[in-house]
């Protein structure tokens, strides 16, 4: 009987196409050390490469139909890794845009706005933390109010650095996913992010 790590790349991208979960997570463990290696290039941090890692194999799985199994994988991963990192130095760009538009010398009116939408939404970001399950919940505040590495908060909670990053990642998403129940098409996930990486 045939298994799954006999599989050529080729053979193995095919039947992940057509959603096989086994598959992918061949493809996982045969390129997780590989992507986390081009993300350290990227980030120069092992944390923040290791949840680079995740993002690229989260957008694989989510754009699955999209992949070409003829063509070169490894160039394929590279360039995810690479719109994954660009994208959230633009961000970052754009918040320090606004955090230099909120420090500068404004009329008071417009001083008091931008007061007002930042601890409105301070209080959306605050509503949508409240209704995360508690583990998931205690992991964020250790690691966005706390400052507490992935290491330190799974020696604290007993969980596994793994099992961190899930619950971090989840609560992103659905802090975001509230965020944008609200008002999708404002700047509010800009300054969502400069909450989440306070």
């Amino acid at each position: 009987m045939e298994h799954l790590y006999d599989y050529t790349v080729e053979r193995l991208l095919i039947a992940v196409q057509i959603g096989n979960s086994d598959a992918f997570n061949e493809v996982y463990c045969r390129y997780r050390k590989k992507v986390q290696g081009y993300a350290y290039r990227f980030v120069r941090c092992t944390e923040e490469a290791e949840e680079l890692t995740q993002d690229v194999f989260v957008r694989l799985w989510e754009n699955r139909e999209k992949i070409d199994p003829s063509q070169n994988f490894d160039a394929y991963l590279f360039t995810i890794i690479r719109n994954i990192f660009l994208g959230a130095l633009r961000r970052k760009a754009k918040m320090n845009v606004f955090r230099n538009e909120m420090l500068e010398d404004e009329p008071m009116m417009n001083s008091i706005e931008n007061y007002i939408d930042f601890k409105d939404c301070q209080q959306l970001a605050n509503q949508a933390i409240e209704t995360l399950p508690p583990q998931a919940k205690m992991a964020y505040m250790l690691s966005r109010n706390e400052g507490f590495s992935h290491e330190n908060i799974s020696s604290q909670m007993g969980i596994t650095k793994n099992t961190v990053n899930n619950h971090i990642k989840k609560s992103l998403g659905h802090i975001r996913k509230h965020f944008n129940s609200y008002s999708p098409e404002t700047i509010i996930s800009s300054i969502l992010w400069i909450l989440l990486l306070q």
